[in-house]
């Protein structure tokens, strides 16, 4: 069990004292970070990486999770192995916090969306789910909760060295419904939007800038039952974006990515975009390719999709080359390792070689 130590961050006027390569690019060290924005009553957990992608044009790409109806941001973190993959690609990571029914919880701290007999490093480790109910925390006010995500992005403008042009968006059930509500609302502010299992959109969806956009539901989703909508909504999404695909008329193109998993694609649109929509056979109100933390998940076969690694790859085509390792091994490396045999032992970042990419918490 991964352990967590705690300390709550209240928003500031923090600075970052330089934005250069090698230098950090926010005054928090790596691990999550619970952030408190007083003024809106809203909190969120920072994730930062061991280490930073280099800073090509303004800064590194920012990714926002959403959770789920009655789940919380630590749930979120396991179900998608968030911290893994924000620290594999060097980027800074947000899970916000939803909200209950009477809206009283936005700053109650570590445990706000955990129920009352699993709190501190229970609620971190070993989430367990709220009851679905008035308690449940969730994403039920699209403008409002628009709202936060425009504070959580200035905070970051302001405390970390984040390209605002590269913000990338994923959500899982009712935090994936949100995630289709920014697609349609928020495009002026996030780049690509990658939603598990909530299909939903808004009546007065509109796009008012090019967006990428990924999302993946199983057929035999038991909660949001997204598999009667997933293609329609993908397909509207994709008219609104003026993007078409390879097939006859324009029509997207369906091919299966392994046994279990299909998808469609349009993938001519402006600005180098792609709309792209995930059905995997048989899988019930779960995210592809993962098992629930509190192993409330049937197995299912090796052939699911990741869809958390899978959103984060797309994610990476609008990085502009932001990420770790990219370019490796130069020619200078790989004609060392091939002047020896045995070939040269590498000892660097024994946190992603050693099995764990979770790193030492500071809350």
């Amino acid at each position: 069990m991964w352990l967590f130590a705690l300390h709550v961050v209240v928003a500031t006027a923090l600075q970052v004292h330089d934005l250069h390569d090698g230098v950090p690019c926010s005054p928090h060290l790596p691990g999550n970070h619970l952030i408190q924005l007083p003024e809106i009553q809203r909190q969120f957990l920072l994730v930062v990486p061991q280490e930073y992608a280099p800073r090509h044009s303004f800064g590194v790409p920012l990714v926002l999770a959403f959770h789920g109806f009655g789940d919380s941001p630590w749930y979120t973190n396991l179900l998608f192995d968030f911290s893994q993959h924000i620290n594999r690609y060097g980027w800074l990571g947000i899970l916000p916090f939803g909200l209950n029914e009477t809206l009283d919880n936005g700053l109650d701290g570590v445990g706000a969306c955990c129920p009352k007999d699993c709190q501190g490093e229970c609620c971190m480790n070993t989430p367990s789910l709220l009851h679905r109910g008035p308690t449940a925390c969730g994403w039920r006010h699209g403008k409002e909760d628009m709202k936060f995500v425009e504070a959580i992005l200035e905070w970051t403008n302001q405390n970390s060295c984040t390209d605002p042009h590269k913000v990338f968006s994923m959500g899982f059930s009712n935090g994936g419904q949100f995630v289709n509500y920014l697609a349609c609302h928020a495009s002026h502010l996030i780049r690509v939007f990658a939603p598990v299992s909530g299909d939903q959109l808004s009546d007065d969806c509109q796009i008012s800038q090019p967006i990428s956009y990924v999302s993946i539901c199983g057929t035999n989703d038991d909660r949001s039952f997204c598999q009667i909508g997933a293609e329609k909504t993908a397909a509207v999404l994709s008219a609104k974006n003026n993007c078409f695909g390879g097939g006859l008329d324009d029509a997207a193109v369906k091919y299966a990515r392994s046994a279990t998993t299909s998808c469609k694609v349009w993938d001519t649109c402006p600005g180098q975009n792609f709309v792209e929509v995930c059905m995997v056979e048989g899988l019930a109100h779960d995210v592809s390719g993962h098992l629930r933390p509190d192993n409330t998940s049937y197995l299912r076969p090796g052939a699911d999709l990741d869809f958390a690694e899978y959103a984060f790859q797309k994610f990476s085509l609008h990085a502009n080359g932001s990420m770790l390792f990219l370019g490796k091994p130069t020619p200078e490396e790989l004609r060392y390792k091939s002047s020896m045999f045995p070939f040269p032992h590498q000892e660097d970042h024994p946190y992603m070689r050693n099995g764990s990419l979770h790193p030492t918490t500071s809350l």
